[in-house]
């Protein structure tokens, strides 16, 4: 192997194995060259212009980057892969997804490749050798794509880990607010909603209650509220509460309290509660989606 082409290896494994054919010939490495060793295997062609190391791991971090690689200008992981790499959503989409300038002289059909008159430098930013939306840029572009639940699942998460606030997104509406601008009109009422919350809650099953509240006749309880003893002494802290009731609304995730630990606490805490004359309601995440009018109905009730 001459230096040219540990060069280069050096700089794919960087870029999960794949490089384009301008980075090559940046290194010195003839075009031709490249395509007489892909043709031996050496390389392997992904899209015209860009390749991958032979026998580097084929991977969807892989098809992310080749994807980008393979047009001109600026580019960028988008959409529903930038939510799965920023950890908005836990679900790794089945295709990549990226966006790129609108070239008015270059005709694509590729359904992965999304153009806008609006991407900039600034909005884009290296996540693991891969160049991705911004945060912000990335719940907008969602409207464009993706569900509005979907989108609302990855706006709280992303708010919920600080990724921007709502003001961030308000501003970044602005400047690309335009007529017709795709992703607008999703992402625009679910910020507005959510310019009146006081706090954030602590786990997307909370954010499920909340919206399941907030789209009812009732009054919205208070948020991770803090029950004290009549000495001023710290009890405990439910998802949420009607303190002038003594009402108590605790919210069971499988994957958080089947564990003998959590659930011992959490008994120990119902028995506090009730001690000191409070109501406990339990509600888990299949209830809130499956029988929501049943979830308010009791709340009702209970608030007679």
């Amino acid at each position: 192997m001459s230096e040219r082409e540990f060069l280069l290896a050096a700089l794919a494994a960087q870029q999960h194995g794949v490089f384009s054919a301008g980075q090559a010939a940046e290194l010195g490495l003839d075009p031709s060259t490249i395509r007489r060793r892909a043709g031996r295997g050496v390389y392997s062609r992904l899209h015209r212009g860009v390749y991958a190391i032979g026998g580097s791991p084929a991977s969807w971090r892989r098809d992310v980057v080749g994807l980008v690689m393979s047009v001109p200008g600026l580019a960028a992981a988008s959409h529903k892969t930038a939510a799965y790499m920023w950890d908005m959503s836990s679900i790794e989409p089945r295709h990549a997804e990226i966006v790129t300038i609108r070239h008015e002289r270059i005709v694509r059909r590729h359904p992965q490749i999304h153009e806008s008159v609006d991407l900039e430098e600034r909005d884009v930013v290296m996540i693991g050798g891969i160049p991705t939306t911004t945060p912000v840029r990335t719940i907008v572009d969602l409207g464009a794509s993706a569900s509005s639940r979907y989108v609302e699942r990855c706006l709280d998460t992303a708010l919920r880990l600080h990724m921007f606030d709502l003001a961030g997104v308000e501003r970044f509406i602005t400047r690309v607010a335009r007529s017709g601008r795709n992703g607008i009109g999703t992402i625009r009422p679910l910020v507005e909603e959510r310019v009146g919350w006081t706090t954030l809650t602590e786990s997307p099953l909370e954010d499920l209650f909340r919206r399941l509240v907030s789209k009812s006749n009732l009054v919205m309880p208070v948020e991770q509220f803090e029950v004290f003893d009549r000495l001023g002494r710290k009890v405990c802290r439910v998802d949420f509460g009607y303190p002038s009731r003594l009402i108590a609304i605790e919210l069971d995730s499988e994957r958080w309290h089947m564990d003998a630990v959590t659930f011992q606490r959490d008994r120990r805490k119902q028995n506090e509660l009730q001690a000191l004359g409070w109501k406990v309601f339990r509600f888990t995440w299949r209830q809130l989606q499956d029988d929501p009018a049943h979830v308010l109905s009791t709340l009702a009730a209970a608030l007679i």
